[in-house]
């Protein structure tokens, strides 16, 4: 059964004033707009009022066939947006939140989308929270993502802003508003937080005229499953809850190896983990090893109790969190006939197969096949640390980006490189690829 929380969301764009603030930055106002863009454009053919005029011409600026629309679409959004998130996260690094008084507005809202589209929400909630509070997003953006923080935890909404329905491959189930905390007050509150209708006409416009609002438990919600009839179990809400812990565990040490953190959540990091300079300097690998080792045997536990914990499971994001420890650990040939079945069953994305499949590759000394894995080699000339990163070695590179549209990736060989990697891509063979691992010795 699949899970689909919806952004629940209807912004009223603004007019561009004709004579723009001296501080507006042109260029970032401009680039915020293409995210905004990209952000939504798949989620445009998702819609059931998009013309065929419209998806004709999405699906020709996007290069999509039918069967991109049928059975990819999730996939291409998916890996759409964490295209987005990685420059919308270049852009806080250097910005800080992009807000009104540097870019005007509707642009102002396009990092809210883009996070509020991701797994990262908990991270930039108090980014969030403080652009709202100096006016440089609306409020009730913030409450929004409030919501969607609480929906994902498991927990009784605010504002009344996010929906839920269940989806089996084939139909989607009757949809509701996920349960709210003060149901008698949440107009009250929807009023102060900015939004102009009450959870009940919003209910309409969201389902339609004939939807009518019921506040439903967390307990009716997590017994949803049964009560539409299907063989499916209610998420595991405590599995949930833990696997979300061991992802954070998972990235909280590879966070801070990021070019593109900021110095406020570099600082909140070394203050929740009680780093020294030392250890941010000199110790991040063997913290990140040690934490691994520690994750992959939460992992194995988990693993021999449930199986793989996929989507049907734990829902989304969480169903990727195994993952994530099996790639980062030494037992990737143990455990890939698990992730092989869970992609196949749709537990998982295919292109998380794929990943692992080429860093499989990767460790054999073979040639990859999606173009996934990125190797970078250190040596020191004249007291200077020099790196030379490159893909890997590709068994069919001429067709490459073909496998890789097919298997659920939104860029091509060539801006992945210069994306991930900050490089031109560069065909190299396996033969030049392995001299110059050997010559690293």
């Amino acid at each position: 059964m699949r899970y689909l929380f919806f952004a629940i969301f209807f912004s009223v764009l603004i007019n561009a004033q004709k004579k723009q603030d001296k501080k507006i930055n042109v260029k970032l106002k401009n680039e915020l707009a293409t995210i905004q863009k990209d952000d939504q454009i798949y989620r445009e053919l998702m819609q059931s009022d998009v013309s065929l005029e419209q998806k004709e011409k999405v699906m020709k600026e996007k290069n999509l066939t039918k069967e991109d629309i049928t059975d990819r679409l999730w996939s291409l959004m998916d890996e759409q947006d964490k295209v987005n998130l990685e420059k919308v996260e270049k852009i806080i690094a250097e910005y800080g939140y992009p807000g009104k008084s540097l870019v005007g507005e509707p642009e102002n809202e396009t990092t809210w989308f883009v996070i509020q589209h991701s797994s990262k929400i908990n991270q930039y909630m108090p980014l969030i929270k403080a652009a709202a509070d100096h006016q440089e997003i609306p409020f009730r953006l913030y409450a929004m993502m409030l919501d969607r923080q609480l929906m994902n935890d498991g927990k009784e909404q605010i504002y009344g802003t996010q929906g839920f329905s269940s989806h089996d491959g084939e139909k989607e189930s009757d949809p509701i508003i996920w349960p709210i905390k003060d149901v008698k007050n949440v107009n009250k509150l929807r009023k102060e937080a900015g939004f102009y209708d009450t959870v009940e006409s919003y209910a309409k416009r969201l389902y339609g005229k004939n939807f009518v609002f019921k506040n439903y438990t967390l307990d009716e919600v997590l017994k949803f499953g049964d009560s539409q009839k299907t063989e499916e179990k209610p998420l595991n809400i405590e599995l949930k809850k833990e696997l979300a812990q061991i992802y954070k565990d998972d990235q909280i040490y590879r966070e801070l190896t990021q070019p593109n953190i900021t110095p406020e959540r570099k600082a909140e990091i070394i203050k929740e983990k009680n780093l020294s300079p030392e250890d941010v300097s000199t110790g991040l690998i063997k913290l990140m090893d040690d934490q691994d080792q520690k994750n992959l045997v939460k992992v194995e536990k988990i693993i021999e109790k449930y199986g793989y914990p996929g989507k049907s499971m734990v829902g989304e994001p969480e169903n990727y969190a195994v993952w994530y420890v099996i790639q980062h650990s030494p037992k990737i040939e143990k455990y890939f006939p698990l992730i092989k079945k869970a992609a196949d069953e749709k537990e998982l994305p295919f292109r998380l197969y794929a990943m692992m499949m080429d860093r499989k590759l990767m460790y054999e000394n073979k040639e990859q096949i999606y173009g996934t894995q990125i190797r970078s080699i250190f040596s020191t000339k004249n007291g200077k640390t020099e790196t030379l990163s490159f893909v890997w070695p590709i068994k069919d590179p001429e067709a490459v980006n073909e496998l890789r549209k097919n298997s659920g990736f939104g860029r091509t060989i060539e801006d992945y490189a210069k994306d991930a990697g900050g490089f031109e891509y560069k065909k190299y063979t396996l033969k030049e690829a392995l001299e110059l691992l050997q010559k690293k010795k």
